[in-house]
Formats: structure tokens, C-alpha cells, sequence
């Protein structure tokens, strides 16, 4: 069965229960839709992999190293497992690729103290996925 892993500066990230790997179009400049009918224009720059990780219930300690692995800027050879079949990777291999974080780690303490509720981070790729010719 796939187990969701992700990897960062050699150390798993604790508490996760589901990754959902996917690609996200990303769009240059001069885009949006045409004002007169409605067709969208610009300039496709490529896609990107996402990294949604979604964690369960997590103690103070295991929150706190989230923060300190996931809450950068740029996060380098952050490895992941797939949950499909990619190329020569199979299910389940580790894969690696450079990410950016656009948001802070948010979730809310449990009332029983020492644990935090659900909650997701998603990161996005650096650089694109190779084209299909």
C-alpha cells in the first residue's frame, strides 16, 4: 500500500496522512480573460508540481518541527513518495524536487492542551515539469 513520505534536510516529516501530488498551470504576464468575449489569453509559462500534505492531529513537538522543516521560503531536495507510477519511478519510490512555501504554518491548539487540530500545507515546485512533445 502507499504510505505518504516526505523527506526534508534527511529528516520525515511527522504527522502526515495523505499527500496529493498534482500539477498547477502557471501563467505569465498580460493574463486574465478578454473583457469583450470572454476568452482567456496570456502567456503559459509551463506546469509545476504541488505538494499538498494534509497532517492529522499532531503534538506540540511534532507542530513545532513542521514549522521548522516546511515554513521557509525555498525548501531544497524535498523528497516525496508518489502515489503513481512516473516514468521509470514506480509507486511508493522517493522523488525529488525544489519548492517554495507562500504561506505560514496555521492550525489551532487542542482544548486538551499539547496537540494541534488537522490541517494542510502546500507547496509548490521551483522549476516546471518537462513539456510534452
Amino acid at each position: 500500500m502507499f504510505e505518504p513520505k516526505v523527506i526534508v534536510k534527511g529528516i520525515k516529516v511527522p504527522g502526515l496522512v495523505e499527500l496529493v501530488t498534482g500539477p498547477e498551470p502557471l501563467w505569465g504576464d498580460g493574463t486574465g480573460r478578454n473583457s469583450m468575449d470572454g476568452h482567456y489569453s496570456g502567456t503559459f509559462i509551463g506546469y509545476f508540481t504541488t505538494l499538498e500534505l494534509k497532517f492529522g492531529i499532531v503534538t506540540d513537538a511534532e507542530y513545532n518541527q513542521i514549522k521548522s522543516l516546511l515554513e521557509h521560503p525555498f525548501i531544497e531536495n524535498v523528497q516525496f513518495t508518489l502515489e503513481k507510477d512516473m516514468n521509470e519511478y514506480k509507486q511508493g519510490d522517493l522523488f525529488t524536487e525544489d519548492f517554495y512555501n507562500g504561506q505560514a504554518i496555521k492550525s489551532s491548539p487542542k482544548q486538551c492542551g499539547n496537540a494541534w487540530s488537522e490541517f494542510s500545507v502546500v507547496l509548490t515546485a521551483i522549476d516546471r515539469r518537462p513539456q510534452l512533445t
